[in-house]
């Protein structure tokens, strides 16, 4: 996108977009409310027609470049007609339908079950936490590990030696109450300065290096009978899925990659095309955050352990259940 609008009113209007739902049926609505805040906040036409473009193809649409435009003149004259107003349409947020997860799981068998997955993982699920982070990290790369959800990491692993010390993160295998977790996207390290939080902070977007991955994962309950439409769900989705990882018999989490060049690309992707998609089916729309983290394999919570179920670092789009 140009350079030729500031970064804060383009930055704000990404934001507002992410949040729209971009689905059929929805895309008028979604398109019109986009165009209302971007004519509110100078956002050149040529700019804001063609990023709407892009969100209608992304749905498997095809955008009508005259009906844009009226669109995008209807704006601009409802804008100029109310002054020192701020636009900022309501957001529609999608919503979780519990008929339609039923149904997209039942396209395939019931046998696809957390045993079939293991199965199928091309690499063996039995390795140690940081086999786990050296598999899915590139050489490079430090990640933040926890045991304390709200701490800023207990420890800091460092992907820089070929040869992987495999008892690296030993210490948090076991004896963990609440179980351990990681952040889900590599950081430098360092503390900076969060200004939404006003406080220093080594686990915040200033501290992240590469937004390579999202987190999906399904809290419904009870959770007997969601976790195993959720996996089903799961292995069908047409996405690079790198991992799946169980929270201690109680959820699944799975490991997305992204590969975004910015947070702003990684909003724009997953929160602006996937959560309208899949928050439906039952994803955790609260979780769909860059700054995540999930569940480290091979380490126990309390007395159930996290289980590696599957492990794919060259991960494609093609789904699972395909594979």
């Amino acid at each position: 996108m140009s350079s030729t609008i500031n970064k804060r009113p383009k930055q704000t209007w990404l934001e507002y977009l992410s949040q729209l739902d971009w689905k059929k049926g929805n895309l008028d609505r979604a398109s019109y409310n986009a165009f209302l805040r971007a004519a509110s906040l100078g956002v050149p036409a040529l700019i804001a027609i063609e990023e709407i473009a892009d969100r209608i193809r992304a749905t498997g649409d095809y955008p009508r470049p005259r009906k844009l435009e009226r669109q995008w003149r209807r704006a601009t004259m409802h804008v100029k007609a109310n002054p020192g107003t701020p636009i900022v349409p309501a957001v529609q947020r999608p919503v979780f339908n519990p008929e339609r997860a039923k149904r997209f799981a039942e396209l395939v068998p019931t046998s696809v079950d957390l045993a079939w997955l293991k199965r199928r993982s091309p690499v063996p699920t039995w390795i140690t936490p940081a086999e786990y982070l050296s598999a899915i990290f590139p050489h490079g790369d430090q990640v933040l590990v926890f045991r304390d959800y709200l701490s800023q990491g207990e420890a800091l692993y460092q992907n820089w030696s070929l040869k992987v010390d495999r008892d690296a993160l030993k210490s948090f295998v076991s004896g963990c109450k609440d179980g351990a977790w990681f952040l889900s996207n590599p950081v430098d390290g360092e503390y900076h300065f969060n200004p939404r939080q006003d406080s220093m902070s080594r686990r915040s977007e200033e501290s992240i290096t590469a937004w390579r991955y999202a987190v999906l994962e399904c809290d419904h309950k009870p959770q007997e009978t969601w976790l195993p439409i959720w996996l089903r769900i799961l292995v069908q989705l047409p996405l690079p899925i790198v991992s799946i990882t169980s929270s201690g018999n109680k959820s699944l989490h799975a490991l997305l990659r992204v590969d975004a060049e910015s947070k702003a690309a990684w909003d724009q992707f997953v929160r602006g095309r996937l959560l309208p998609r899949l928050v439906p089916l039952g994803a955790d729309g609260q979780a769909l955050t860059a700054i995540r983290l999930t569940r480290l394999p091979g380490c126990y919570r309390g007395d159930s352990l996290q289980k590696l179920l599957f492990l794919n670092p060259r991960a494609t789009s093609q789904p699972i259940f395909q594979k």
